[in-house]
C-alpha cells in the first residue's frame, strides 16, 4: 500500500510539473501574439496553441490537486458524524467518482483512438489531435489511480475505528 501511494504521488508530481510548464507555455504564447500584434502581425495560430497547452495543463494538474485535496468540499453534514461513518461517506464518494472518472478516462481514449484513425487535425498549424486527446485520458486514468487510492485508505480507516463508538 505504501508502494502504491508513493508511486501515485511521484507519478502525479512529475506530471503536474510538466503541467505548470505548460501554464508557462500558454503564457509565452499569450504574450509573445501581444507583443508581435503591436510590433509586425499576431503569432498564428495562436488559439490552437493555447487550447492544446490548456488540455495538457488540466489533464496532467488534476491528479495532483485531488492528492493534495486541493479541490472543494463541503462537509456540513459529514463533519457532524463519528470517524468510522465519516470514512464510510468518503469512500463511499470516493468510489462513486471513481466509476464516473473510469468510465470518462475510458471514453477519452476510445475517442483518441477514433480521432487517430480520422486523422484529425488543427485547423491552421495541422497538429495531429490525438497525441494530446490521450494525454487527457491518461490524466483521468492518474485521476482515477487518486480516486482508488483514497478509497482504500478511507476503507482502512473505516475498518480500524471503534464500532462502537458514540455520535
Amino acid at each position: 500500500m505504501e508502494f502504491l501511494e508513493k508511486f501515485v504521488r511521484g507519478l502525479t508530481w512529475r506530471t503536474a510539473q510538466i503541467a505548470q510548464v505548460a501554464l508557462a507555455g500558454v503564457m509565452l504564447v499569450i504574450v509573445a501574439n501581444i507583443i508581435l500584434r503591436g510590433v509586425w502581425r499576431p503569432l498564428p495560430g495562436t488559439v490552437e496553441i493555447v487550447e492544446i497547452l490548456g488540455a495538457v495543463l488540466l489533464a496532467l494538474g488534476v491528479a495532483n490537486c485531488a492528492v493534495k485535496k486541493g479541490h472543494i468540499a463541503v462537509g456540513v453534514l459529514v463533519d457532524k458524524l463519528s470517524q468510522r461513518k465519516e470514512a464510510l461517506v468518503e469512500s463511499a464518494v470516493n468510489f462513486i467518482a471513481l466509476i464516473f472518472i473510469s468510465l470518462l478516462a475510458w471514453e477519452t481514449l476510445y475517442y483518441a483512438g477514433q480521432m487517430m484513425k480520422r486523422g484529425y487535425t488543427t485547423a491552421h498549424l495541422l497538429i495531429p489531435l490525438h497525441p494530446f486527446i490521450y494525454l487527457v485520458g491518461f490524466g483521468f486514468v492518474m485521476l482515477a489511480a487518486v480516486l482508488l487510492l483514497e478509497s482504500i485508505k478511507c476503507l482502512v480507516a473505516f475498518s480500524t475505528t471503534k464500532g462502537s463508538e458514540e455520535e
